[in-house]
């Protein structure tokens, strides 16, 4: 029985998922699964990945197809033919609840209601996630970009106000998909939460195709969300001397809202000596300030003062250099 279920699973590999199929069955494991051919036709044959032998039990009537007790082997795309002619196709899965580790992160680049989040899957799997918003309403499906067994995905909450109270927490619903098997579950927050949070999750499968539905099975929340607003490196840095002062000047993220003082940052300066001394210092609410030291470079960073992690921080500004051939006075 192993030569039968190598030669499956081998089937199975060359035809491994890019992207979701448009129409895909969930099921679950050792159960009949029923797989309905869209024709008017009664009499089809069918395939199992492009093989008219399938590594499984399966049962024919008509336009349905009946695999008995289902299991990996028998996962895959099953098309329905007359004579030569394609007539339906439906990729079959294993529901699967027992993938552990997947923890998802989101950062915010502002308060515009627009953030980015990163989850850990298989490198097998293809993934994407639809977003509630607050007002109740349904996105869209996003695919999820994959690096390595990392993947990630934008959103953005169109009915987000940053001036007004969060009545609802988000909704962020993820489906994974592979050669084998479907996994999905679920994270709830808030935009303006800072800080790790331990959000309900509703890990499980549904009964397909394209957007599962029906009874999911209860189980213990895995996934952490860890929401964070991190800005973008702040702009248009300036340096001048002037009366023997370096007159430092720069701008918010061009992603930040306005009005700056409702929405104030933190900035981290730091700048380098002509011995190669770095120094830091830190301002907050305003947008400039001025020098004694003589400076050969100088960066800068910003942080909502809200968020208090060292990953809130924003990227580093490139290194701005200072003339320091011209003469300085004191």
């Amino acid at each position: 029985m192993m030569v039968p279920v190598l030669l499956a699973l081998c089937i199975a590999l060359t035809d491994a998922l890019t992207a979701f199929p448009p129409k895909f069955l969930v099921g679950n494991r050792d159960q009949d699964v029923v797989v309905k051919c869209n024709t008017s036709r009664q009499e089809v044959t069918w395939t199992q990945n492009g093989e008219p032998e399938p590594m499984a039990e399966l049962v024919t009537e008509g336009q349905t197809l009946t695999i008995r007790g289902l299991d990996q082997p028998a996962t895959g795309n099953y098309s329905c033919w007359a004579g030569g002619v394609l007539l339906d196709s439906t990729y079959v899965v294993v529901g699967d609840s027992g993938e552990k580790g997947r923890n998802a992160s989101c950062q915010a680049d502002s308060y515009r209601g627009s953030f980015r989040c990163s989850w850990i899957g298989s490198h097998s799997t293809v993934f994407r996630a639809r977003l509630t918003h607050s007002d109740g309403s349904v996105g869209d499906w996003v695919p999820a970009a994959r690096h390595g067994r990392r993947f990630s995905a934008n959103f953005t909450d169109p009915s987000f106000c940053p001036f007004a109270e969060e009545l609802r927490p988000l909704q962020l619903h993820f489906e994974g998909i592979s050669y084998t098997s479907f996994y999905n579950f679920s994270i709830y927050f808030f935009v303006r939460d800072i800080g790790e949070l331990s959000p309900q999750t509703s890990p499980g499968w549904g009964r397909g195709p394209g957007s599962p539905s029906g009874p999911q099975p209860h189980a213990e929340p895995r996934c952490a969300l860890l929401p964070a607003v991190r800005p973008d490196p702040p702009q248009e840095l300036t340096a001048h001397l002037r009366e023997g002062q370096l007159h430092l000047a720069w701008a918010p993220p061009a992603s930040w809202p306005l009005p700056k003082s409702y929405f104030a940052l933190l900035y981290w300066l730091q700048y380098e000596l002509p011995n190669g001394t770095q120094v830091d210092t830190f301002v907050e609410g305003t947008e400039k300030m001025s020098l004694q030291e003589r400076v050969r470079r100088v960066r800068i960073s910003c942080q909502d003062p809200y968020t208090y992690t060292n990953t809130s921080w924003s990227p580093w500004s490139r290194w701005r250099e200072v003339d320091t051939a011209r003469p300085w006075r004191g």
